[in-house]
C-alpha cells in the first residue's frame, strides 16, 4: 500500500468526520500486507500471478479467496470492508458485515459510520444497505445494547429496523 493511498485514506476519514475509523482501516490493510507478504512463495495462491510482489490489489483477491474458504473469518471480511472504503465504493463495504453483526451487534456502530463516510464522501444514501446489514443482529441485543449510557448506535440500528410508513417517500416529502 502506497503512502498516497494511506493519506487518501486518512484524509477521507478526517473529511468524513471518521479519522479513528481511518486509523482502524489503515491498520487493517497493512497488517493484511504482512499476511500477504508473509506467505511462502511456494503456496498455491501465488501460483497464477506474474510476480510474487505483495500489492494491495493481490491483498483484495486473498481476502476474497480466504473469505469464501470461511465465511467466519473477520479478518479477510475487515479486509475487503477496509478495501471498498479506500476505494470509493458504492456501499463502502456496508454489504459485508452482515456476519459479524450478527456474532457482535456492536459492529452496528461501525456500520453506521460506514454508512455516514459513504454519504458525505459520494453521496449516497445507504439506509437500505444499512437496514440490511443491521438485520442480522439479535434484536434482543440490540435493544439491551440501546439501554446502555452508550447505547446511541444500537438505538440508531433500531431506527433503522422499524417498520417503514408505506406512506413515507423519504425526507422532506
Amino acid at each position: 500500500m502506497s503512502q498516497n493511498e494511506v493519506d487518501a485514506l486518512r484524509q477521507a476519514g478526517n473529511d468524513t468526520g471518521h479519522p479513528e475509523f481511518a486509523e482502524r482501516m489503515v491498520r487493517v490493510l497493512r497488517d493484511g500486507l504482512r499476511v500477504l507478504e508473509g506467505l511462502p512463495r511456494d503456496d498455491v495462491f501465488w501460483g497464477g500471478w506474474a510476480n510474487d510482489h505483495a500489492t494491495i490489489y493481490k491483498l483484495g483477491v486473498l481476502a476474497v479467496e480466504r473469505l469464501q474458504r470461511d465465511p467466519a473469518d473477520r479478518t479477510a471480511r475487515w479486509t475487503l470492508v477496509a478495501l471498498a472504503l479506500a476505494r470509493g465504493s458504492n456501499d463502502g463495504g456496508l454489504s459485508l458485515l452482515g456476519p459479524d453483526i450478527a456474532t457482535d451487534p456492536t459492529i452496528v456502530a461501525d456500520a453506521l459510520v460506514i454508512a455516514d463516510w459513504v454519504g458525505k464522501e459520494i453521496g449516497l444514501d445507504l439506509t437500505a444497505e444499512l437496514r440490511e446489514a443491521c438485520a442480522w443482529a439479535d434484536r434482543d441485543a440490540l435493544e439491551s445494547l440501546a439501554q446502555a449510557e452508550a447505547g446511541e448506535p444500537a438505538r440508531a440500528a433500531l431506527r433503522v429496523l422499524a417498520p417503514q410508513d408505506p406512506h413515507d417517500q423519504g425526507p422532506g416529502r
